[in-house]
């Protein structure tokens, strides 16, 4: 896959994302239609669980777009098992709430703190790859 590519797929991610964060912050569900609506919630909550991932994929081909190809190609290898596994850790782990809320987030399922673990292992596992690579890649030249 190419630098352009990777960057247009994230950035159509990142859209999405943010239309179901607007979707869900509009309370788009009326009285009349609550549990009909209320599913329609659970689903987008769930994709924008999943789609909250394309941000730092952005992010990251965005920086490593101007970065050299080595570079890029190396965070690609870890983005493209990462991210699939992260998804279905997310998928398998239980969607019911703790009781109480959680510590951290307050009412969170364990869905949603799978999610926020992996998202910040991904971050911080991508920029160490990338500040590796290309300090390595700037000793070699």
């Amino acid at each position: 896959m190419t630098k352009q590519k990777v960057l247009i797929i994230s950035a159509t991610g990142v859209a999405l994302f943010i239309l179901g964060i607007i979707f869900l912050m509009n309370d788009v569900c009326s009285v009349d239609a609550w549990v009909r609506c209320r599913n329609i919630d659970e689903s987008v909550g769930f994709i924008v669980t999943l789609l909250m991932y394309t941000i730092p994929v952005f992010i990251f081909s965005l920086l490593t777009y101007f970065l050299r190809e080595e570079t890029f190609r190396t965070w690609l290898r870890l983005t493209s098992w990462f991210i699939p596994v992260s998804m279905i850790l997310v998928l398998v782990s239980s969607n019911r709430d703790i009781p109480g809320g959680g510590n951290l987030i307050p009412s969170a399922s364990p869905q949603d703190l799978v999610g926020v673990f992996t998202w910040g292992l991904y971050i911080l596992v991508s920029l160490v790859i990338i500040i590796w690579k290309y300090f390595a890649t700037r000793r070699s030249k």
